[in-house]
């Protein structure tokens, strides 16, 4: 799994036990049917992940329903670093089935879905992950603000997906977005994270066939190797 996919999970899995901490306990809590339409609309992969969580023969029978949320997750992101991805996939799904009966849940869903995607990604099937992630970065803003570093993370995951699908101009929007939202920190200009995106939003722009768009974006990395003054 790539490295900026990785960042996300290890940030979003402290970001989540915080945030959340108050909106969903192991036990029972209330059901809110309004809450998050955008992640119950993957209801069928939930219902999914419900169905397939049959253990193997040689495995202890695990009722995931009846767990914690933040054990599954854990759980789930642990299979995910290890590369077992068809458990990590059923965990998540399962997780994600959990969230819709409980209120304030827009950081799980978002972790979930964002993690998700990450497995469809790496399975290949970005079709299946492009909306997964476009669903994450909103839930994200809901959660934890437009300037999170959730938000532009998950816009850098979800442009390369499309742009593994040559969906460049796409691709390029999205990557565009992204460094937008990370100029609006003077912290993060600095980064190499903000060099990485400029680099693939200039390359996207460039696949597009937009060579204006192309040349401004250039004109900010140049900008970055110049020497202070």
């Amino acid at each position: 799994m790539n490295k900026i996919s990785m960042l996300l999970v290890v940030i979003v899995s402290a970001s989540v036990l915080s945030a959340c901490k108050s909106g969903a306990p192991g036990g029972g809590a209330t059901t809110d049917t309004s809450a998050q339409s955008s992640a119950s609309s993957s209801g069928d992969l939930a219902t999914r992940g419900t169905a397939e969580t049959s253990q193997k023969a040689d495995e202890p029978q695990i009722d995931y329903m009846r767990r914690d949320i933040d054990v599954n997750i854990k759980d789930g992101n642990d299979a995910l670093q290890k590369k077992d991805y068809d458990r990590a996939e059923k965990i998540f799904l399962v997780a994600l089935n959990q969230c819709d009966l409980y209120i304030g849940q827009e950081a799980r869903q978002a972790a979930i879905l964002n993690n998700l995607a990450a497995i469809y990604e790496e399975k290949e099937m970005y079709l299946q992950a492009v909306p997964l992630l476009t669903k994450a970065q909103k839930l994200f803003i809901r959660a934890f603000g437009r300037k999170s570093q959730a938000v532009y993370i998950t816009l850098g995951n979800l442009g390369r997906v499309l742009a593994k699908q040559h969906r460049w101009e796409e691709a390029a929007n999205v990557y565009q977005t992204a460094v937008g939202l990370m100029e609006e920190d003077a912290k993060v200009v600095k980064s190499e994270s903000y060099r990485e995106m400029l680099d693939k939003c200039g390359e996207a722009w460039e696949k597009a066939g937009n060579a204006f768009k192309a040349n401004k974006i250039n004109a900010k990395i140049k900008a970055l190797k110049a020497p202070a003054k």
